[in-house]
């Protein structure tokens, strides 16, 4: 991963440019991350924010066992990672799409999804990182998004369908052009307690008590009785 970093700017890259528009209609590639239906690429904001957080890991294994190791020259510096997540995928929400190549002309869609990792890494000051996530939940207002008994939504506005990479209308693509009529399944929208964890870490560590419990609490309630997505009952 460290070695596709051809810029030296200490930032993983993806082989595929993510810019809107640049998907083939049928699916041939999977973006950059987790996230497989949205056109994230290039210097991907959320895969980077993992590869910090696998880097410092594997930093602390080592102290830990007593192998110290020298951290690559080439691994995501923290000034670097907070400066791609913070600024280029949550504080502009101009305009849908994944993130992009050159530019970024398309990453201003409010990702919660981005900034889950941000935060709890520290890798915003606080005074910043509190300006990110009243952006955020002043958005999720604005939609009308309050069932957390369900978790969280990866994104509160619609990807656009350029930047969507499947148009399966199960996996949330849709015709409309700013896929609207996709939004609110699978990725493109749906709500999910994958990575809810990180949201609420970022406002319990920002002393956000209250707007956090009112996230958390109806996930536990919805667990507690089996509701919550992934729960399997045993025969």
């Amino acid at each position: 991963m460290l070695v596709t970093d051809h810029d030296g700017n200490g930032l993983v890259e993806y082989a595929l440019s993510g810019n809107s528009g640049s998907w083939p209609e049928q699916l041939k590639y999977r973006p950059a991350n987790w996230w497989d239906t949205i056109g994230f690429g290039h210097e991907d904001a959320y895969a980077n924010a993992l590869a910090y957080r696998a880097l410092n890991g594997m930093e602390e294994l080592a102290r830990q066992s007593g192998h110290p190791m020298t951290r690559p020259a080439t691994s995501p510096p923290r000034t670097s990672c907070a400066r791609l997540i913070s600024t280029r995928s949550t504080i502009r929400p101009r305009r849908s799409g994944g993130l992009a190549e050159r530019g970024w002309p398309t990453a201003r869609l409010l990702f919660p999804l981005g900034q889950r990792h941000c935060d709890p890494l520290r890798l915003v000051p606080k005074d910043k990182a509190n300006g990110i996530m009243d952006r955020l939940l002043a958005k999720m207002k604005e939609v009308g998004y309050t069932r957390f008994d369900l978790g969280l939504p990866g994104n509160l506005i619609p990807v656009a369908r350029k930047d969507y990479v499947d148009h399966d209308p199960r996996f949330g693509g849709g015709t409309n052009e700013d896929n609207s009529d996709g939004f609110q399944r699978y990725e493109n929208g749906g709500a999910t307690g994958c990575y809810a964890y990180f949201t609420l870490a970022a406002l319990y560590d920002l002393g956000r008590i209250e707007e956090a419990d009112k996230m958390l609490f109806p996930m536990l309630g919805a667990i507690a009785q089996g509701r919550f997505r992934g729960v399997a009952t045993m025969a």
